[in-house]
């Protein structure tokens, strides 16, 4: 293949067409040719300048395609301003057909098959193509589909990131069935659509404090309910709590004031209503929140004294309470012997450079600390919004 390359490059710069050559700055580009019945109808040289941009092209039959074109560059760790790769991307879109994917590198031609190389979609069934946020399609991934937290079907995505399914429009949510790592809102409103998945990070860290009336021995199970897993806990979970000695003053084992984990798990929680909170306020509002809601004295001191040292990278945070109801859509604690109370709050919490978002303020339900009395408190922090962008 290398014997190739180089009379090619020659040809090439001594023709004055492409301008390709090895000199660093000559070789951060790419071209674009598009083929109609094996006729080159266009082509364009890529640069950075290209990212995010799109060109129509009216095709010899008078239909017309869209070429949208992405460049993904990437430097050094830490940043230096030395780039160390990049990539090009082409979407072509056609009324009617699958968008067709191409990606290259420094000096490749991408190549779009106007003619041919377009998978028509499947009609009546809502289908679509499932991208990364480097506009990358998603392959060969199987995803649940959930609506109000409920599974309802289910996609497999191909190799080229397609997709089809007889569903209603209407509000989903779809979460990877292995590993859950993936989730995000999943809005049918057409029958065709290609959705870009963005990431983010879940971490979850819980405390549960058990107040029995009197010395007792208790199993405590974690029962996911829409798959997930407990990746780090004190004592150790293993695959449920076993035979745990806890006495009323809520010590555990003489040893534990409280149970530790951390897990993942599909994000089903609401952020419709929540708080927003300037950073320098935090302090007092956890406080106040916390004692509100039914949480008391060291579970309060426990939970300031790890958190507020930790939010600190934001001017303000916005803090979407998750309570007993909400979180059973996701998990729920099994007891061998029943609390009479069970209380469980996890923020949602998001830092924002300013406080311009409002959201109705939530209602705080209920709680009386009487007989055996279960408290759980916990945090997801939320690194971006997870979302699938159309």
């Amino acid at each position: 293949m290398k014997k190739w390359i180089i009379p090619l490059v020659v040809m090439m710069v001594i023709l004055g067409c492409d301008n390709r050559s090895t000199d660093i700055d000559n070789t951060k580009c790419a071209w674009i040719h598009v083929y109609y019945i094996d006729n080159l109808i266009y082509d364009e040289k890529l640069d950075e300048n290209d990212d995010s941009q799109s060109k129509i092209l009216i095709l010899p039959d008078n239909s017309q395609i869209t070429l949208d074109k992405f460049v993904n560059i990437h430097y050094n760790i830490p940043p230096d301003e030395v780039e160390i790769s990049r990539s090009y991307v082409v979407w072509a879109k056609k009324a009617d057909y699958y968008t067709q994917f191409t990606s290259g590198s420094y000096l490749d031609t991408l190549q779009i098959n106007a003619s041919s190389g377009f998978t028509p979609i499947v009609p009546g069934e809502v289908c679509g193509t499932i991208y990364t946020t480097s506009h990358f399609p998603v392959t060969n991934l199987e995803f649940y589909i959930l609506q109000d937290s409920v599974i309802v079907d289910s996609i497999t995505t191909s190799v080229n990131g397609y997709f089809n399914i007889d569903l209603s429009f209407g509000d989903y949510q779809i979460i990877e069935k292995a590993g859950f790592q993936i989730y995000c809102e999943f809005i049918v409103d057409s029958y065709y659509d290609d959705y870009a998945i963005v990431l983010e990070d879940i971490a979850l860290k819980p405390n549960i404090y058990i107040y029995p009336q009197k010395k007792m021995n208790l199993d405590v199970n974690i029962n996911f309910q829409h798959g997930g897993e407990v990746t780090t806990s004190i004592p150790d979970y293993g695959s449920v709590w076993n035979d745990l000695e806890v006495d009323s003053s809520g010590m555990i084992n003489d040893e534990y004031s409280y149970l530790f984990y951390e897990s993942i798990y599909p994000d089903l929680n609401q952020y419709k209503r929540g708080w927003i909170v300037k950073r320098e306020d935090l302090g007092i509002f956890f406080i106040q929140n916390l004692s509100e809601t039914g949480f008391v004295g060291q579970e309060i001191i426990d939970f300031t004294d790890y958190w507020i040292p930790i939010l600190t990278n934001y001017p303000f945070y916005v803090i979407y309470p998750q309570y007993n109801e909400q979180l059973s859509k996701m998990t729920e604690l099994e007891f061998s012997v029943k609390p009479d109370n069970l209380l469980r709050l996890i923020y949602a919490i998001e830092g924002k450079q300013d406080g311009s978002l409002t959201l109705p303020e939530p209602a705080i339900p209920d709680f009386q600390r009487e007989g055996f009395v279960v408290v759980e408190w916990g945090v997801i922090r939320k690194f971006g919004n997870t979302i699938c962008l159309k």
